[in-house]
This record gives structure tokens, C-alpha cells and sequence, in this order.
């Protein structure tokens, strides 16, 4: 993980979803029970399909980026599943003129929102070098357990069995049997990075009670409110889906915050992301601030960031650090406020012109990029609301693209909300 995109100390924050895997739920389907009640909530491979098929159509004819999605045909790749072995999700190749021209998965349960993620790349499971790699490596780790037991009977490795535990988290299960069939281990390995990972062990201590923002009970209460969003948003898809035999445009709707500046990643994301965001009100009536390196340095002081440093940042301390800068430029009913995030508030900030900070635990990858966000502090200046809802970022990695980020695709988030209060 990259330390100068962390809003707070990376590898606390990476233990808590080794810890509490809060978002595995989410996108593990419930299987058949007996009594029928379950199988509402499963997605078939052929709706699926149906809904990839669809929802390629919404997307060529929403973003300009993806225009030649629109008379493209999708394509079953691989079927994932969870770290229970219950199905999580399906990956269907986008062919166009016979060739591979991206992908889109989709969820396997209605417990997660229709459209995991897209992307004009191709699935990682089927680049040969991560494949290779990971084999190789659990090779490496059988040959080490014959080694340090002394052994001299034989691991055989399994077929590798696809696990996909959110946007980017994509890994391979290959289990380890002796001589006599007896299950020795299994071993799963990190796909875009490389790595054997261990989710029944960390070593961090992670903060608990109630003062901690992301808490167990934050975090039970994030899965539930992603349950019911996802849930809304099969229903619309479903009915849309019915009532149309093709996707119309109209029937989303996307608004932007025009004005709010791309500020690259300075002294740390979280003053960045807040600089943005107060930069912005700086040429809105506002204009007492200063420059935008210096904006960004008081920030980065007022916040208690760790720069020099890697340009950590406790997120709790972000609205402190935007009040503190704005009375020190005598804007003093500019009023700073930390808060757990919600689709309509997402809508009504926006909607009323005020951009926000938005702090992530462990985000999901943008559209037409390659790295996830992580955790990471961005600025919210738009939304995309359709059979799946996005929010337009500044991500201060990008000087002059603002990103669309599936809402939810995080274990966590908080949104820090910046109004100026009259009266």
C-alpha cells in the first residue's frame, strides 16, 4: 500500500478488514435453503448476463469514455465466490468485433449493488503472469511446509478456486492435499500483488469502543445501510429493465459542482482533499484564503497530518483543521463537520453546491483506473445516479479527470461536510 495516500495509519486501518472483513457479507450470496426463502436473494448466472448485457448499455450511452460499449455483447468469464465458498460475484468479458474490449462484474447476490465494477482492462484471473505467479508461490510455500516438518511425502495443489471480496480484491484459493487426500491447507493468494494473505491472523492492535469512528458498530451499521441500498437499487434495475427494452439515457440523472479545483496530492490527501474544497469557496465569494500550496500547508498543521512524514492523517481530525484555517482567515461561520455518508445527503450537498471531503476505509477503484483508493481522503464534487449510483471525485492523484467511484465501494467511509452558516 502506498503510505502517501493513507488519511490515517495504513496498516491499522488494513488490519480492521482482516479483522472484521465487514464488507465480505455484503457480497456473499445466501445459498438455496430448503424452505425457498433465500433463493429471492440470489442472482443466476443468467440474470446476470441479463443485467450485464443491460447495463452495458447504460454505461456507453452515459459516459463518453465507454461510447463503443454500446453494440457490444458480453460473455460469461469466471464465477467468484467468498472466503465461505458461497458465490459473490460473476465477470463477463465485453467482446466487440470478437475482441475483448473490457469487463463488468456483477453481483451474485442482491445483498450488493447490480454492477460491481467495470473497467477496459482485462480480468485478473485471466492475465497469465499474476496466474503463474501465484501458482509459483504456492509451490514455494508447500515445498517450505514439507521442509520445515521434515517431510518427505508429497502436497499436491488444487485447482484454483477464484475469490473476489470487493472491488479490486481479487484472490486465488488453491487447496493443499497429502498422499491420502487429507486437506492440509489452503492457501490463498493476493492476485494483482503477489502475496500470500492470512485473514485469520493480524498482529495490529485495532482501536475499539465507541469514540473510534470506524467501530464495530459503524461498520455493522455501513453493511446494513449497503443491504438496503443494494437491495433499492435491484429493485429499480429490475423494473427499469422490464419496462424498457433498452436502456434510455433519460432515465439517469448526473450533477456536478462546477468551479471546484484539482489540486494535486500535497503534504498528505486529506489537507489536499480539504483544500480543494475550500478553494473552491475561495472564488465563490470567499476570497480571503490563500494560495493553494500555502492553503494546503495550514491544513496539513491544523489537521496534526504526519508531514513531513508519509501524510497521515487521523480522519477525525479533519474538521477541526478545516474550522481552525477558516477562523484564522476570519470565516468563522464556515462550520466543519465529520458524519457517516448516505446516498441522499451525498445528493442534497451536492445539489446545494457545497463539495465535501470524503474519507475512505479501504476504496474501491475508479473507473478506467488500475489502483485502488484505499484508504484515502478525496473531494465529492458530483454524483451519477442510474441502475447504479457513482460519486464524481477530485482524488488529487488526477490534475484534470474527475472519477467515478461506485457508491459503497468501501468498507467505511466519512464524510466531512463544510457549510457556511448565516444568522
Amino acid at each position: 500500500m502506498i503510505a502517501n495516500r493513507k488519511f490515517g495509519i495504513g496498516t491499522l486501518l488494513a488490519a480492521i478488514l482482516i479483522v472484521s472483513m465487514a464488507f465480505v457479507p455484503a457480497v456473499s450470496a445466501q445459498e438455496e435453503s430448503l424452505n425457498g426463502t433465500d433463493t429471492l436473494n440470489i442472482v443466476s448466472v443468467k440474470q446476470a448476463e441479463e443485467v450485464a448485457s443491460f447495463s452495458i448499455k447504460e454505461i456507453s450511452g452515459s459516459l463518453s469514455n465507454f461510447s463503443e460499449w454500446g453494440d457490444a455483447t458480453v460473455k460469461l468469464s469466471t464465477v467468484y465466490y467468498d472466503l465461505d465458498g458461497k458465490k459473490s460475484a460473476y465477470s463477463f468479458n465485453i467482446i466487440e468485433n470478437k475482441q475483448q474490449i473490457g469487463h463488468i462484474f456483477i453481483s451474485a447476490t442482491k445483498d450488493n449493488c447490480p454492477v460491481l465494477e467495470f473497467s477496459k482492462g482485462k480480468i485478473p484471473n485471466e492475465i497469465p503472469e499474476f496466474t503463474t505467479r501465484s501458482e509459483s508461490l504456492v509451490q514455494e510455500h508447500a515445498n517450505k511446509l514439507i521442509s520445515e516438518n521434515n517431510s518427505k511425502a508429497e502436497l499436491t495443489i488444487g485447482k484454483m478456486k477464484p475469490l473476489y471480496l470487493g472491488p479490486t480484491f481479487y484472490y486465488a484459493e488453491y487447496t493443499l492435499t497429502d498422499t491420502k487426500g487429507n486437506i492440509k491447507e489452503k492457501v490463498i493468494v493476493d492476485l494483482p500483488f503477489s502475496t500470500i494473505v492470512n485473514f485469520n491472523e493480524s498482529n495490529v492492535n485495532v482501536p475499539v469502543g465507541e469514540d473510534y469512528f470506524f467501530n464495530n458498530t459503524y461498520l455493522q451499521q455501513q453493511q446494513e445501510m449497503r443491504i438496503q441500498n443494494a437491495n433499492a437499487q435491484w429493485t429499480a434495475l429490475e423494473k427499469e429493465m422490464v419496462d424498457s427494452s433498452s436502456y434510455s439515457a433519460s432515465s439517469s440523472v448526473e450533477y456536478s459542482i462546477s468551479g471546484v479545483p484539482y489540486y494535486p496530492w500535497r503534504d498528505g490527501c486529506s489537507p489536499t482533499a480539504a483544500g480543494m474544497v475550500l478553494g473552491y469557496w475561495d472564488t465563490h465569494g470567499y476570497s480571503n484564503f490563500p494560495s493553494r500550496d500555502y492553503l494546503i500547508d495550514e491544513l496539513a498543521e491544523a489537521m496534526g497530518t504526519d508531514w513531513p512524514g508519509n501524510g497521515a492523517t487521523w480522519p477525525w481530525n479533519i474538521d477541526d483543521g478545516i474550522e481552525t484555517v477558516c477562523d484564522t482567515y476570519n470565516y468563522p461561520r464556515f462550520q466543519a463537520s465529520n458524519d457517516y455518508v448516505s446516498w441522499s445527503e451525498v445528493k442534497t450537498e451536492v445539489n446545494a453546491n457545497r463539495p465535501f471531503v470524503l474519507s475512505m476505509l479501504n476504496g474501491g477503484t475508479a473507473i478506467g483506473c488500475s489502483q485502488d483508493y484505499g484508504e484515502h481522503s478525496v473531494t465529492c464534487m458530483g454524483y451519477y445516479e442510474g441502475s447504479t449510483d457513482y460519486v464524481l471525485l477530485h482524488d488529487t492523484w488526477s490534475t484534470t479527470t474527475a472519477r467515478y467511484l461506485a457508491f459503497g465501494s468501501w468498507t467505511g467511509a466519512m464524510a466531512t461536510w463544510v457549510k457556511y452558516v448565516t444568522g
